[in-house]
């Protein structure tokens, strides 16, 4: 019972970081595109607020409750889970990029987010369906 709750907030931190990360990937791929008219800076501030408080830590949980699963299901040897751990740590550094390139563009550090941030929802999306895939076939799993 104890590892089927701690799974089920690992799959709702999950929930909350990637909406809180495709948010902050739209938002800035808008602004690359379209540009920050004054009136625009409030909301991103609000984003900006929103990845501290909510994304980040849900990011932290994450990783937290992950772990625990793994130790407690025995999961150590499982390919298909180091295949998932590879693209959460790949997300987990967009994750951190993305957080800066918004703290940068609000600090006033640079006029526009970077290029990448125009491929960053896709790629967001494609890696979730991935980790999905991994998760319910569990390729590479004897049985």
């Amino acid at each position: 019972m104890l590892y089927l709750l701690i799974k089920s907030f690992h799959l709702a931190a999950v929930l909350t970081w990637v909406g809180g990360m495709l948010g902050l990937a739209v938002a800035l791929a808008a602004q690359r595109v379209h540009g920050a008219p004054a009136s625009g800076q409030p909301l991103l501030a609000a984003i900006y607020r929103w990845d501290r408080r909510i994304t980040t830590p849900a990011l932290a949980l994450v990783w937290l409750l992950g772990l625990t699963l793994l130790v407690m299901g025995g999961w150590h040897t499982a390919p298909w889970l180091w295949a998932k751990f590879t693209i959460v740590f790949v997300l987990s550094g967009i994750h951190g990029n993305q957080s800066a390139s918004l703290r940068r563009l609000l600090a006033g550090q640079v006029a526009q987010p970077p290029a990448s941030v125009r491929w960053v929802p896709g790629l967001t999306l494609a890696a979730i369906i991935a980790v999905a895939l991994l998760v319910i076939l569990k390729p590479w799993s004897a049985g």
